[in-house]
């Protein structure tokens, strides 16, 4: 049995932190999940299109590092305006690297940028490439500072004839008013060739596993990586050409990291099925060679070889990431104080969070 670092966990579901706390700890025994990174979103864009700023977020997922250590991760999200679009490019660019610093010194151990969703990037009209980044993007290369990153969405999307069900339901189908998914690609691109030496993880495989050789290609810079969580569902289109991505599998093992994307589900009648669904499906993906269902698709099993499994589940996050950065619990504590002041928070339980923060980690200073 390989042990599991889980690189791509959130917390989505509102409820206090204090009950997503004790759910996590059910879970991640059950996924077996002996190291775990903590994503937050901030900015997101709504079903009804609307860009909105959850103040929560970051402060949340330095707390559940805080409540997890000295197993737990914590990987920041950048703070947007929310008239992003039109504020002043060189403010933005000072703002983005006030935050990379700010959040480095604090404890966090990465960037997690979802502003290559097709949704945000259409609400934020700035390409992934553009140089209110740059200094944000040089700031995290000469760092060390990996950042994991969502860029587009399956290829299906884009075509309301090939879409299933569920992304119609969710509002994932893009006219030509988004980014279309190979321009979002070719931003990706325009990052790399100012900073080639990035440490850049495309969660989802990058939806490239419609183009094995874009996938290639972008594995070939010095330190990109792709992630496992499931999306798509890209591991299931891989089996179409599966001798060809074995061989990327073989060729890029120090380069793929385990992430199922999932989060601490409310204790209901379905809470198993939800919360293992994802870890579910890669563990008989990966570690099996019998044929399985995945929201309603048939796949078979691949039975990876168990040394690049090893690297896949545990090795790769571990030499990519090392260890924890140490907490500035002062950092946490200031930062929750600062925000109880604020009023009209998004997050539902944001005050009865705060307060419990403040408390947790003021008593054990």
């Amino acid at each position: 049995m390989c042990k599991i670092f889980d690189a791509h966990v959130h917390h989505l579901f509102e409820m206090p932190i204090e009950d997503a706390i004790s759910i996590f700890k059910k879970e991640f025994p059950l996924t077996k999940t002996e190291r775990q990174a903590f994503m937050s979103l901030p900015n997101e864009v709504s079903s009804s299109g609307e860009f909105y700023f959850d103040e929560m977020q970051n402060i949340r997922m330095l707390f559940l590092k805080y409540s997890f250590s000295p197993t737990a991760y914590a990987f920041a999200g950048l703070e947007h305006p929310l008239n992003v679009w039109q504020e002043d490019g060189e403010k933005l660019s000072k703002n983005y690297l006030r935050q990379a610093s700010e959040y480095a010194l604090a404890g966090y151990d990465g960037m997690k940028m979802l502003e290559g969703y097709p949704s945000m990037r259409k609400a934020m009209k700035r390409p992934l490439c553009d140089r209110v980044y740059d200094r944000y993007y040089a700031f995290l290369q000469e760092n060390g500072i990996p950042i994991t990153m969502h860029v587009a969405n399956p290829e299906e999307n884009w075509d309301i004839t090939k879409a299933d069900a569920h992304a119609i339901s969710a509002g994932r189908v893009y006219d030509g008013s988004y980014p279309t998914r190979l321009a979002l690609l070719d931003e990706v691109d325009g990052i790399m060739k100012k900073f080639p030496k990035l440490k850049l993880t495309l969660a989802h495989f990058g939806f490239l596993s419609y183009d094995i050789e874009r996938a290639r290609a972008f594995l070939d810079y010095e330190n990109t990586a792709f992630d496992t969580t499931p999306g798509g569902e890209q591991l299931i289109n891989m089996l179409s050409d599966w001798d060809e991505w074995q061989k990327v599998f073989e060729s890029y093992q120090d380069k793929i990291i385990y992430g199922s994307d999932y989060y601490a589900f409310p204790m209901d009648e379905s809470w198993e099925e939800n919360f293992l669904r994802r870890p579910k499906f890669l563990r008989e993906f990966f570690e099996t060679d019998k044929e399985h269902t995945y929201l309603g698709k048939k796949f078979h099993g691949v039975n990876m070889d168990r040394k690049i499994l090893a690297k896949i589940y545990w090795e790769n996050a571990i030499k990519r990431l090392g260890n924890p950065k140490r907490i500035d619990e002062n950092y946490l504590l200031q930062k929750a104080e600062d925000l109880l002041k604020i009023d009209g928070k998004r997050a539902e339980f944001a005050d009865c969070d705060l307060r419990y923060i403040i408390q947790t980690v003021g008593c054990n200073k």
